[in-house]
Order: structure tokens, then C-alpha cells, then sequence
């Protein structure tokens, strides 16, 4: 079988969770207008399930979650992987969480 023939297909949630996540991890900052231009959907209505598994993280200091925008605090990128795990669809749920290793 030739190389080009093996590999994932990605959904559009795969794509649309992958500019988040890496927009977390590579920038620390997460502005909500550039996603959803670029995925056409209404983010807060999107990830709302998300955002308020933020706040429990903007409550021990790790972001800041604006308006239109979430943001790392200098401490939260000690626990960046942390904060992009929230909108990792596999880690939601817990058969697949035990794949993966915890953070602390």
C-alpha cells in the first residue's frame, strides 16, 4: 500500500478543534472573531460546554476569558496542555481519558 493511502480523515469539528487547540498552545491567546470567520460558527454558542469548563480555570489563575477573546496568564502556560485539553473532543470522554496521561 502506497503511503499516500493511509492517514485520518478529519471532520470539520476536527479541523475547527485543531485551530483552538493550537491557537492556545502556540500563541496563548484565542480570539473568538478569527474562528469564527474562518469556520463560520457562532463560537460562544459553539463551545459553550467549554467555556464554562474555562471559568473553573479562570478561577485558579491559569486564563483570562474576555469578552471575545481567552488568554493564557503567565502561569497558565506552565499548564497550557491543560487548558487546550477542555476542547479536546476525544479527552470528554472518560473511556478515552484513560488512554491518555494526566498532567499533574
Amino acid at each position: 500500500m502506497l503511503p499516500v493511502a493511509r492517514g485520518f480523515s478529519l471532520s470539520r469539528e476536527d479541523l475547527l478543534r485543531r485551530t483552538v487547540i493550537m491557537g492556545l498552545m502556540c500563541q496563548g491567546r484565542l480570539d473568538f472573531e478569527s474562528v469564527e470567520l474562518a469556520h463560520l460558527i457562532d463560537f460562544r454558542a459553539h463551545f459553550a460546554a467549554e467555556l464554562e469548563r474555562l471559568r473553573e480555570l479562570e478561577a485558579q489563575g491559569l486564563v483570562t476569558i474576555g469578552s471575545d477573546t481567552v488568554e493564557l496568564t503567565d502561569i497558565g502556560w506552565y499548564f497550557v496542555r491543560a487548558v487546550a485539553m477542555v476542547f479536546d473532543l476525544p479527552l470528554q470522554t472518560d473511556r478515552a481519558r484513560e488512554r491518555y496521561s494526566r498532567v499533574i
